[in-house]
Order: C-alpha cells, then sequence, then structure tokens
C-alpha cells in the first residue's frame, strides 16, 4: 500500500511540474510574442490582462575604466512603464531611450519579478526549445532574418526583421538566459529597436 502510495504521489509532482513548465512556456510566447509586434510595427504595447504598474525612470550609470579620466560612455536615464503579469513570475517593461533629434529608441523585455524564483535548467531547455519554435514560425514567413547575440550567456538566442519597422529602426527580438552555477542567474528576453538616429516622438514624459 505504502508503495502504491508514494507512486502516486510521484506521479502527481511530475504532472504538477510538467503543468508548471506548459505554462511558464505559453505566458513566456504570449508576452514576447506582444513585446516584438509592437516594437516592430511602432503600435501600443498590448496590456491586455496585465496589472499597470505605473511609469518610472531608471537611471544608467556612466561606464568607466582605471586609468580613464572622461567616461567610456555617458549615462542616461530610461523612461519605464511596467506591467505585472497575474501569476506568473514575469514582469513586462517598456522602456524609452532619451530623445535625440525628437526621436526615442524603445525596447518592450520581459524580466523575472523582484523575490521571484530564478530560471532553472530545465526551464532554460523548454525556453529555449520554445523559442526555436517561434522562430522557424517567423523565419518561415520571409519577413525574418537570423540574428544571434553574443555568446555571453548559457543562452544566447536572436531574430531581427528582415527590413525596417515603420520608424527606420532595425528590430532585434531575443532570449538570453544563464543558468550556470559558477555565474549570477540571468534572465531577459524581448525586442528592440537599434540604430542611434531612429525611432519615433516620445510616448512618455522624459526628464
Amino acid at each position: 500500500m505504502r508503495r502504491i502510495t508514494l507512486s502516486i504521489l510521484l506521479n502527481l509532482t511530475l504532472i504538477t511540474s510538467a503543468g508548471a513548465n506548459e505554462d511558464l512556456s505559453g505566458v513566456w510566447r504570449d508576452l514576447f510574442t506582444r513585446c516584438r509586434i509592437a516594437v516592430e510595427t511602432g503600435k501600443d504595447f498590448d496590456a491586455t490582462g496585465l496589472r499597470d504598474l505605473g511609469r518610472s525612470v531608471r537611471t544608467v550609470p556612466p561606464i568607466t575604466a582605471p586609468g580613464v579620466p572622461f567616461p567610456l560612455l555617458h549615462g542616461y536615464k530610461m523612461a519605464e512603464q511596467r506591467w505585472e503579469v497575474p501569476g506568473s513570475r514575469f514582469v513586462v517593461v517598456e522602456a524609452e531611450y532619451p530623445p535625440d533629434g525628437g526621436k526615442s529608441r524603445r525596447s518592450c523585455k520581459l524580466e523575472l519579478a523582484q523575490g521571484a524564483e530564478p530560471i532553472s535548467t530545465e526551464e532554460e531547455k523548454l525556453l529555449r526549445a520554445t523559442f526555436f519554435v517561434e522562430r522557424d514560425d517567423l523565419l518561415s514567413t520571409g519577413r525574418h532574418e537570423y540574428w544571434n547575440p553574443d555568446p555571453l550567456f548559457s543562452t544566447n538566442l536572436g531574430i531581427r526583421l528582415a527590413g525596417n519597422n515603420p520608424y527606420g529602426c532595425r528590430v532585434v527580438s531575443f532570449l538570453d538566459i544563464d543558468t550556470r552555477s559558477h555565474s549570477q542567474s540571468f534572465f531577459q528576453t524581448g525586442s528592440a529597436e537599434q540604430d542611434a538616429a531612429c525611432g519615433a516622438a516620445p510616448r512618455f514624459t522624459h526628464p
């Protein structure tokens, strides 16, 4: 009887775990697609079903080097809008770079909520496999091309819009994860406009 009970409990645990993984994958793909479509088309982000966390300003410090009397890259402030995903570990962060010539480049990313459990190695494999399916679907349309970010993490995957979006920007979409034991866990995914001279009129109020 005890063996039967343990077997039932083990099966229930595996089913529950599989269900959680499938949900993680499904939520990721839905939000990733919303971000990608918003940045590629220049339209507003579809926040249907998400909880509005409001807008804020994030300060990006300058990059310096020992012995160099000036910053290698100047610091700046990013205007951000955040949405919370009820029942999920994900937070959507839409951001704009400081306006340049009346234009602001835009990004839309998924991050883990503060205090959320890090992505595990098994979840990394699941999200990587889901990204491959999504990328194959996009490549088959002929409107996207291969593009991979620099190999900095244990997962470095991407895809790029074959042409420019309506505001003259190249748009890349990516999945970056690091679950290696010798480094801090890292997760970031989403879409972003590239090229400094592109962008639309700012949507957010900038400091």
